[in-house]
């Protein structure tokens, strides 16, 4: 079968998804991941371009069909898909080759659902005005900068996190051991005003972590889950295992010690006093 003839039937398979579309078309274009002008020249008949097989799975997962159908081969709208593997290793040593920019554009206007390694990043201070919180220059989550330079208002923030980390950083032992109290302390009435100022776009949930555990994860919309796991993470793009980690991570919203609303004054009590209390 050669190219032409495949470009016409996935055209055409591209034609009916678009005339099944219960959404918008931007709708489409952001889970999959297309373009507009992509999208004009698959629909042209004059123009004989297929996609890559990145584009393919996207489509195929973000609409349930397979591979094979989308490319004509297969009748079946479900099915196997035979072009790639629903996980991956993406690393993240720098912002340079950091994944984090497309899956954030990919993810606008949709939530996104985080399980920090130790403190948000975007709830951290900024470097010009706070000292290293520590001896060793642990700020909090190394190269994890899964939030940086997204705003509340691009997208739903959820963000679940377990107190006793909270905790460590108040009476500045585990991670924080030997960090300047002061500056502790100035760090979690920063987040307090985090919470205050944008709430509801921004939702921190604090759980007890003696009851509960989680790996550090992020859920981006319906796209993907990264697992990050130190200077790289894993992700899932099989929608069996996002609903898995969305499942996960709503659990982990029901063990909230309190409402998300009323987070920001423990925050500040903590900071006050060293101890937490709901």
């Amino acid at each position: 079968m050669d190219k032409r003839h495949l470009s016409a039937m996935f055209r055409d398979r591209l034609k009916l998804l678009l005339s099944a579309e219960t959404k918008n078309l931007a709708g489409f274009l952001r889970e999959t991941g297309i373009d507009r002008s992509a999208l004009s020249q698959f629909l042209d008949p004059s123009i004989d371009r297929l996609p890559r097989a990145e584009t393919l799975r996207r489509i195929s997962e973000a609409r349930g069909v397979s591979v094979d159908w989308l490319l004509g081969l297969d009748n079946a709208p479900e099915g196997r898909q035979s072009i790639s593997s629903s996980f991956q290793i993406e690393t993240a040593k720098d912002a340079a080759t950091s994944p984090l920019h497309d899956w954030h554009k990919q993810s606008e206007g949709r939530k996104l659902r985080y399980v920090p390694s130790t403190l948000p990043d975007m709830m951290q201070l900024g470097s010009d005005t706070v000292e290293t919180l520590g001896d060793s220059g642990i700020r909090g989550t190394g190269v994890e900068n899964v939030l940086d330079g997204i705003e509340p208002a691009e997208m739903d923030i959820e963000i679940a996190m377990p107190v006793q980390t909270l905790q460590d950083l108040a009476t500045q032992t585990g991670l924080w051991r030997g960090a300047c109290p002061e500056q502790c302390k100035r760090q979690l009435r920063h987040m307090a005003d985090l919470c205050d100022e944008k709430f509801p776009a921004l939702r921190l949930h604090l759980y007890d972590g003696t009851s509960a555990f989680s790996a550090p994860f992020t859920v981006f919309g319906k796209q993907r889950v990264a697992l990050y796991i130190g200077e790289a993470y894993l992700v899932l793009t099989g929608r069996a295992d996002i609903n898995a980690f969305v499942q996960r991570f709503d659990a982990l919203v029901r063990m909230a010690l309190i409402g998300p609303d009323q987070t920001g004054k423990a925050l500040n009590r903590l900071a006050a006093s060293g101890q937490w209390t709901s």
